[in-house]
């Protein structure tokens, strides 16, 4: 366990006052339903809630449907259409809009909005944070030279999980005293309280286990490995069900797997939604069979919600997922594993809900998103005061949340 992960979470963090307030732009891929779209979301909600911060969202590469959630809740949202390599068209569109809002600090997210966003919050005369979500997206040597590079760009920089900090200390040589780990969290107040939805309307019986999967449909989330797994899991529990939420590249071939193998009748693909915190109230337990991961925000919602999990043992899900605990870990691509894993939830309720309810406790206490706020908070608003963290050693990165 981290040292992030001691303590309960907190009341909202009150720092600097300011009679005006603080223009902050989060830069992700593209207006959509991921896991850091979500959290730049969540967070401009948040802080722009507090009254001390204008938050806007821009999606540097397409748009998406969370362009209407953001609509709804005030926030401005941009979206533009990147060119590959160094798209300077874009990069100046982007500085110039910056400058338009007044923006004071630019949030990227991953590396290639630190490479259009932060060459153009530069321009714009903006302090930059950049928020780095996993490891395994910078294996390659050129892609690491590139982060060194860019890194001189960002005033501070943080990542969602001490290995990935570790990571970017050790294997790209970024300075300790610019590294801070910052987990996510989630709301868990929306998680607990949520109504499920009338399983008539999914055409199963409520006798049946359903089984959630919250994740984009891309082949890095393992959902080919899921399908196969639940086909044998069908012949053994023909009442177990499952839900598919997401959507993405993979979307046409994962329907055709699961026709192909003849459980299309148990299996439903509800593509990208925005009533998490209903579904999974409505399911009965959560499964992640990721290939790769970081901190995932589907296994943190799905814990909030009191729900058994059964996850793949990659990126930072083992130190959320307490094998045995507050889940069930299988490695990674291992159907028959996953199988089995799934069978050991779907046949003993008792155990689903001891589970669910340990897990639930585990991240009220330690992923609560009042942390994560108020930490970004303080990164924030030290970076517009030109005052940064010192950090001396790996472990010590996460000092912001206690």
């Amino acid at each position: 366990m981290t040292e992030h992960q001691h303590g309960t979470h907190e009341e909202p963090y009150d720092m600097i006052p300011t009679s005006r307030p603080i223009r902050l732009a989060q830069m992700v891929y593209a207006l959509c339903l991921g896991g850091s779209e979500v959290l730049a979301w969540r967070l401009a909600r948040s802080l722009n809630a507090t009254g001390r911060y204008a938050c806007s969202l821009y999606g540097i590469a397409r748009g998406g449907p969370l362009a209407e959630l953001l609509a709804a809740d005030g926030i401005p949202s941009y979206a533009y259409v990147r060119r590959g390599g160094i798209d300077l068209r874009l990069i100046g569109r982007l500085a110039w809009q910056l400058r338009r809002n007044g923006t004071q600090v630019v949030h990227t997210h991953h590396l290639g909005q630190l490479l259009c966003g932060g060459l153009a919050a530069k321009l714009a005369g903006a302090k930059v944070v950049h928020t780095e979500h996993d490891s395994h997206s910078l294996m390659k040597p050129r892609t690491q030279r590139l982060f060194r590079l860019l890194s001189r760009f960002a005033d501070h920089i943080t990542t969602v999980s001490d290995p990935v900090t570790h990571f970017l200390r050790d294997q790209i040589g970024i300075p300790s005293a610019k590294l801070q780990t910052i987990p996510n969290g989630v709301l868990v107040e929306a998680f607990q309280d949520a109504p499920g939805l009338a399983r008539e309307q999914f055409s199963w019986n409520k006798e049946d286990v359903l089984i959630g999967c919250v994740a984009r449909l891309e082949a890095e989330k393992g959902h080919d490995i899921l399908l196969t797994a639940f086909h044998h899991l069908q012949r053994r529990y023909p009442h177990a069900k499952l839900l598919i939420v997401g959507d993405g590249s993979l979307r046409t071939a994962l329907r055709a797997q699961a026709k192909a193998l003849g459980i299309d009748g148990a299996v439903q693909f509800l593509g990208a939604r925005d009533d998490i915190p209903a579904l999974l109230a409505t399911c009965d337990m959560s499964v992640l069979p990721s290939l790769k991961e970081g901190v995932p925000l589907s296994i943190l919602e799905a814990m909030a919600a009191g729900k058994a999990v059964v996850a793949s043992a990659v990126g930072s899900i083992p130190h959320i997922v307490s094998h045995g605990e507050t889940g069930v870990l299988v490695s990674p691509g291992d159907a028959q594993a996953l199988e089995y894993a799934l069978a050991s939830l779907v046949g003993d309720a008792p155990a689903r809900t001891n589970l669910g309810r340990r897990g639930q406790i585990f991240v009220s206490e330690h992923y609560h998103f009042h942390r994560t706020v108020n930490a970004y908070r303080k990164v924030y608003e030290h970076g517009l005061s030109s005052v940064r963290y010192g950090i001396d050693d790996a472990t010590a990165h996460s000092s912001a949340l206690r």
